[in-house]
């Protein structure tokens, strides 16, 4: 597969909705109901068991569970299976249930936990899992939640693995991500992970993005992304150099930019998983927006009026 074609546009980070108001097993149909809505809405494809997923919440069974729900329900969207985990059987344990639910790709970030390792024992980590997992390897760095960065040396070495075929940075350092935009190879897909870097990174090069917000509001991404694809005069007019790009978006691209972002800044003071729920019980998609300690719940009510903007946008 080539998942710099196929990942062209959004790809969501999908939400694990629990069942009742105590989260003690997944709602597969309402995780069912989340796929959905983000086929329908024109997303890329499908990231379950990541970090808006709570991953970290989530027993081995349960996501591997939760794979098999998302593949069910793709459309034929690329699945690729968060397997993120601090030992390394763990993760490789991960890898394998996700191909055994015909996943497509796995995503693994450095071992969160061991803040002190060394950049060289991240390398040889991520080496073990490229070596053994049944199904090509996404590098995943997001180190707000790891405590243990991936370098851009680390990430531009291991692009040259034959089973590593991607990256998705959370960093939020979009010169970082711009050097590995130049220095990995043109078949190495290359995803933005802040919502509000997805504009301008698309316009900078990259493959796309793995956006919280498009779970919600997948139409936004769709539409933003075919502008930059099917009518680069529009997507960027004018010689201001005001992104990375060297061009200025017109007022459009402008506008589902700005959609997105104020969303995103409505959301970040909450925790993305909850915030998302949340913003997805307003859309009507979820019902219940319970989360796992130690996250908290997110009152629908606080993004209401976030969201109602948003969608006026959309409709435009």
């Amino acid at each position: 597969m080539d998942f710099t074609m196929e990942l062209r546009g959004a790809t969501p980070p999908l939400v694990t909705p629990f069942a009742g108001s105590t989260p003690t097993s997944v709602d597969h149909e309402a995780l069912a109901d989340v796929v959905t809505h983000a086929v329908e809405g024109g997303v890329a494809g499908l990231f379950p068991n990541g970090t808006t997923g709570e991953c970290a919440s989530l027993t081995a069974a349960e996501r591997a569970a939760v794979v098999e729900t998302t593949v069910a329900n793709a459309d034929g969207r690329p699945v690729l299976a968060g397997v993120s985990d601090t030992a390394l059987g763990d993760v490789l344990d991960h890898a394998e249930r996700a191909a055994d639910a015909d996943a497509d790709a796995v995503v693994v970030t450095p071992p969160y936990y061991h803040a002190e390792s060394a950049e060289g024992g991240n390398r040889a980590f991520l080496e073990r899992v490229a070596d053994t997992a049944p199904l090509p390897v996404f590098l995943y760095d997001i180190p707000s939640c790891t405590g243990n960065p991936l370098s851009s040396e680390t990430t531009v070495a291991l692009a040259a693995h034959p089973n590593v075929v991607g990256f998705k940075d959370s960093s939020g350092d979009f010169t970082g991500f711009l050097r590995l935009l130049r220095e990995t190879p043109a078949d190495f897909a290359t995803l933005q992970g802040f919502d509000s870097l997805f504009l301008p990174s698309l316009l900078a090069g990259a493959t796309g993005g793995v956006h919280a917000l498009s779970n919600v509001i997948p139409e936004a991404f769709a539409e933003l992304s075919r502008v930059v694809d099917d009518e680069p005069e529009a997507a960027m007019v004018g010689a201001a150099p005001t992104d990375a790009a060297g061009g200025a978006p017109d007022a459009r691209a402008t506008e589902l930019h700005e959609a997105i972002g104020s969303l995103f800044d409505a959301c970040a003071t909450h925790g993305f998983a909850p915030a998302t729920k949340a913003a997805l019980s307003v859309r009507g998609v979820l019902d219940s927006t319970t989360v796992r300690p130690p996250l908290a719940e997110c009152d629908p009510d606080v993004l209401r009026a976030a969201m109602t903007d948003a969608m006026s946008l959309l409709e435009h």
